[in-house]
């Protein structure tokens, strides 16, 4: 006589990302037919265990599309495969963005490696990845490059509570887990009769926390200090402050946490952001030498005088039209007094950095 089933067993990793990705508002659907897609209507599908790798776990699977949501905004969630069509082959930067954020996302909790993709751009592209994510090579645009900025975007859209509380607490759940895992199994896996590794052995300790409490430390090996980041405030005597909202104490000294940005690339021809799509307006008064000199660059409204925009630049911004190319502003010497009071590092230079994508 056939017991009655009563119960069925789930793998807990799985049940973490499907409850995850449930707070967040998706659902999740095991399918023969794809082996990752979406429909844009809220429903990610992903393929059967049949049909993934031998290192594949659908908890990696699920970040992953979660963070293609993340970098391609609303309006990717409400497309097919989030509007990437065939993008990933004529434009991969859209996937490498996505790959930079899980590299981040994950690493914060020390499952980089655990939870990196599979596809071919585990081996050309994530594998390559420096500690930051966010930084590419000099030679393509360091933090201009295109991915890395879409990439930074989507981090600030995982800060907002709807996202960020659901995928801490997965991320949180899957570190303690995955630390008991490997520490409590030496023995390999097997795929047929070639031996394989544990993809549990992978796993990294979480980093430790930052004194600041806003992210966990770089590794102490990259020599990454506070003092020489640009969020950095010396005061008075032995005062160090972290120009981060509700940051803790710091010094300059201490190990950097996640969310560095090197103070020495503040730069002015590489960034523009004050002058682009961080602001929207920049008014002037009637006894300003630009309204008198460069008449064609100021637009007059009922009681206002403001520079005219073209698209979401200054018109009077030139250049910056690929990750190499300097920004320069054709009227600097005549520019009114809110572009001549605008310092270079200051929280208002900082917050429109982090507008644009250049700063985390």
């Amino acid at each position: 006589m056939q017991r009655p089933v009563t119960r069925r067993y789930e793998d807990p990793l799985a049940r973490i990302w499907i409850l995850c990705a449930e707070r967040i508002g998706f659902r999740i659907v095991r399918t023969s037919e794809a082996y990752a897609s979406t429909d844009g209507r809220g429903t990610i599908l992903i393929g059967e265990d049949s049909q993934l790798d031998a290192d594949d776990s659908l908890a990696q699977m699920i970040l992953h599309e979660l963070c293609h949501a993340l970098v391609e905004g609303d309006e990717g969630q409400r497309q097919t495969d989030w509007g990437l069509g065939y993008y990933t082959g004529a434009n991969p930067w859209r996937e490498q963005a996505c790959l930079r954020l899980q590299a981040f996302v994950a690493g914060r909790f020390g499952l980089r490696q655990f939870l990196a993709p599979t596809t071919d751009f585990r081996e050309s592209f994530w594998n390559q990845l420096p500690d930051d994510p966010f930084q590419a090579a000099p030679e393509h645009g360091g933090r201009r490059e295109k991915s890395c900025i879409a990439a930074r975007i989507g981090w600030q859209r995982a800060l907002k509570p709807a996202w960020r509380d659901p995928m801490d607490t997965a991320l949180a759940a899957t570190a303690r887990m995955a630390v008991l895992v490997r520490d409590g199994q030496s023995h390999s896996r097997h795929a047929g009769d070639e031996p394989l590794p544990s993809l549990w052995n992978v796993v990294q300790n979480q980093p430790p926390p930052h004194p600041g409490g806003l992210a966990p430390e770089w590794p102490e090996s990259t020599g990454i200090t506070c003092g020489t980041c640009a969020w950095f405030q010396a005061g008075r005597g032995r005062y160090r402050r972290c120009r981060r909202p509700q940051a803790g104490p710091v010094t300059d000294t201490g190990i950097a946490c996640m969310l560095y940005e090197p103070a020495a690339e503040l730069d002015c021809l590489t960034c523009g952001a004050c002058c682009r799509e961080a602001y929207d307006a920049v008014e002037v008064t009637g006894r300003e030498a630009v309204v008198k000199l460069h008449p064609d660059l100021i637009v007059r409204g009922d009681t206002r005088l403001k520079l005219r925009r073209e698209g979401s630049r200054c018109a009077a911004l030139q250049g910056g039209h690929t990750a190499t190319e300097p920004y320069a502003c054709t009227i600097y010497p005549d520019r009114p007094k809110t572009c001549h009071e605008f310092t270079q590092g200051s929280a208002h230079c900082l917050e429109a950095r982090q507008r644009v994508g250049l700063s985390l």
